[in-house]
């Protein structure tokens, strides 16, 4: 096994460690106590000196001299005095300076005055010779001078000759009782370290000998009761690792007596039970890797029952179609589906199952095929949707139930006829404009309620518009803030790629919506479908016709035919077939006489409604000249001939005419129903 540490030698120098940071830390405690006897002694006898030079001079004396500078014989015995005891006290107790000061406390003053000096070491201040005040000894000086305190001391080292140096001072009272100025005296206090030293040093040399040898036998207890046994413990779970395959038995021979030997006692049994955990292990691994090779194959079904092969339908020109389904599992509950009813009508569905997993998945193929079935029989987007509720309903013991959106898109017409159980709305952007919502009414789920009613809506779809539908995993995708993606992000995402193919539109608004997900476990899955209807020219938007009268009904079911999936009323479509007929009878009839002639009728539609433009070569004749019958007058009175054109008139909301090219171009707006 490759060792990383030495136990030994770490436990050993942990002991010397240990010894080490304790014999400093009983120096440094000693030492800070030894340094605080010494100064307190320090300063009790600095204090002295003070006190007595305080108690000795007349303050009443202080304000003369400050403020007039003179000198007086008192003046001269007070300074002698100072003098004659800064020097004795230089030899007894390191005294510095001792000296008299006023402070000056005005809010502006940095100074103090001297009134008396007895330095030891340089030459002695003069009467009211001014000196700066050190950082934060003003402070204490008005403490003082103000009775706040009655003595004061302050460590440091100074910075002129960097030796330690303890400061005291004490008020001088005058005959009122009121400070005068201030007596103070400095001493030095270098020679407390070297004392100091000398202690430590004849103290320390038998605690560390004592130390030290304690340690030893520590290290000695815990390497035989600790040390050891773990190393014991270490070599069996060696043994235990190398040998985890065969019911070899592994000795634990440890005996100490407390809990390193019920850990031992503990090691043992965890063997036996890991041995048995390990068996049991390889038997789950087994059936999981059984399980997982089945939902493997689960989700590989799933996939090959969705239309996954792009393009669908290469052959066709007029539409385009993508669709993708990520489970958040191996298998989901969302599908959708698109197929062909005839050569003309595109079924479209999205829908999404309660649940998800293997149940999700078994109940999705089941509603996909029905939804199929119920669409090829011939069944209108409701009627579909209530048929297979119905189906669902009488067997649903597990109360299982899907949203379902489904179209049929007449690819002729553009006509998208729809309806709504319970599902997202879709997103339709028109040509020209970008993905809007479409508010559309929704019904209940189904396999919620036996005998639900559904209705059918309609969009008329130009060329260049497309259809996106989906499922609640794209707008309920959630970040790792446990922010929705929303529909407003949807729409962003769809209208920056909106020009673009369908299969580009998803894959763009997938890596959306992945981008905003993050690390974010999947919250549902994500399906999406769109379809972009771009229409086709061919010659089934015009038709020749020649000027016999077995023409004619092939000329109305021509429009018949186009009109059929349109939004026109029943009425409607009656006045436009009518109008076809009259028009198409006046130039079999009229056009050309006894010769033969051929007439066009061509069909035109848009976003308002269609256009009828009908053509001959016969003799140049406005029908729109003609004028309108009174149809005030009796039939006697009108006479017979006219009503036609007058018909057609009122029955179209636009009509034109004009002669071009040696033709009769007759040109018929109706426009859809509101």
């Amino acid at each position: 096994m490759n060792m990383r540490g030495n136990i030994t030698k770490r436990t050993l120098l942990a002991v010397f460690l240990a010894a080490m940071v304790l014999i400093g830390a009983i120096s440094v405690s000693t030492g800070l106590q030894i340094k605080n006897v010494f100064l307190k002694k320090y300063t009790d006898f600095a204090l002295s000196y003070v006190k007595a030079a305080a108690d000795y001079i007349d303050g009443d004396k202080i304000s003369e001299y400050y403020s007039t500078g003179e000198k007086d014989d008192y003046y001269g015995e007070i300074k002698s005095y100072l003098n004659s005891t800064a020097g004795a006290g230089a030899k007894d107790a390191n005294i510095k300076y001792f000296y008299v000061f006023v402070p000056d406390l005005s809010p502006g003053g940095e100074e103090y005055t001297y009134i008396w000096d007895a330095d030891t070491y340089d030459e002695a201040a003069e009467l009211l010779e001014k000196y700066p005040f050190s950082e934060g000894a003003k402070e204490q000086a008005r403490k003082i001078y103000n009775k706040e305190i009655t003595e004061d001391s302050q460590y440091y080292v100074d910075p002129e000759d960097g030796t330690n140096t303890l400061t005291v001072s004490v008020p001088l009272l005058d005959g009122k009782g009121d400070a005068a100025a201030i007596v103070a005296a400095e001493m030095s206090v270098s020679g407390i370290n070297s004392a100091l030293a000398e202690i430590l040093a004849g103290m320390l040399i038998p605690v560390v000998a004592i130390m030290l040898l304690a340690m030893l036998v520590l290290y000695n207890i815990i390497k035989r009761k600790i040390i050891r046994p773990i190393i014991t413990l270490q070599s069996a779970t060696e043994e235990i690792v190398e040998h985890i395959d065969s019911d070899k038995p592994v000795d634990i021979d440890v005996h100490t007596n407390d809990e390193i030997e019920m850990l031992a006692d503990s090691f043992t049994e965890m063997n036996e039970k890991l041995r048995d955990y390990i068996r049991q292990n390889a038997a789950i691994t087994a059936e999981k890797e059984r399980i997982g090779a089945e939902l493997e194959l689960a989700t590989k079904i799933q996939a090959d029952m969705l239309p996954n092969i792009f393009p669908a339908f290469p052959e066709r020109e007029d539409f385009d179609i993508y669709a993708v389904m990520t489970p958040a599992k191996e298998v989901g509950g969302d599908f959708y589906d698109f197929f062909l009813i005839d050569d003309n009508r595109l079924a479209l569905v999205m829908a999404d199952v309660s649940g998800k997993g293997v149940p999700a998945a078994l109940f999705m193929m089941m509603s996909k095929i029905l939804i199929q079935n119920q669409v090829l029989s011939g069944k209108s987007p409701a009627e579909a949707l209530e048929a297979v509720n119905s189906q669902i309903c009488s067997n649903n013991r597990e109360e299982m139930f899907v949203t379902v959106w489904l179209g049929i898109l007449n690819l002729k017409t553009g006509l998208l006829t729809a309806a709504n159980a319970g599902h997202e709305k879709p997103i339709v952007k028109k040509a020209g404009g970008g993905f809007e919502v479409f508010n559309d009414r929704h019904g209940f789920v189904i396999g919620g309620m036996d005998g639900m009613k559904y209705k059918d809506y309609q969009i008329q779809l130009d060329r260049g518009s497309k259809v996106f539908v989906f499922t609640d995993g794209v707008v309920e995708a959630t970040s790792e803030d446990d922010e929705l993606f929303g529909t407003q992000r949807t729409l962003d995402a769809l209208n920056s790629v909106k020009d673009e193919t369908p299969e580009t539109i998803l894959k763009k608004t997938e890596e959306a919506v992945n981008a905003f997900v993050g690390n974010a476990s999947p919250f549902d899955d994500l399906t999406m479908l769109c379809v972009s209807f771009t229409g086709k020219d061919d010659d089934d938007e015009e038709i020749t016709i020649d000027n016999e009268i077995s023409e004619i009904p092939r000329a109305v079911d021509f429009v018949a035919e186009r009109t059929e999936s349109l939004p026109f009323s029943f009425k409607d479509r009656n006045q436009i077939e009518v109008a076809v007929d009259e028009i198409i009878s006046n130039i079999v009839h009229y056009a050309y006489g006894d010769k033969k002639g051929k007439a066009a009728l061509k069909f035109g539609r848009d976003e308002k409604g269609i256009t009828l433009t009908v053509e001959d070569s016969g003799m140049p004749y406005n029908p729109l000249e003609k004028p309108d019958p009174d149809i005030t007058l009796s039939a006697e009175e009108r006479g017979i001939g006219g009503y036609g054109i007058f018909i057609v008139k009122k029955v179209m909301d636009e009509i034109a005419y004009e002669y071009s090219g040696g033709k009769n171009i007759l040109t018929m707006r109706k426009f859809f129903s509101e």
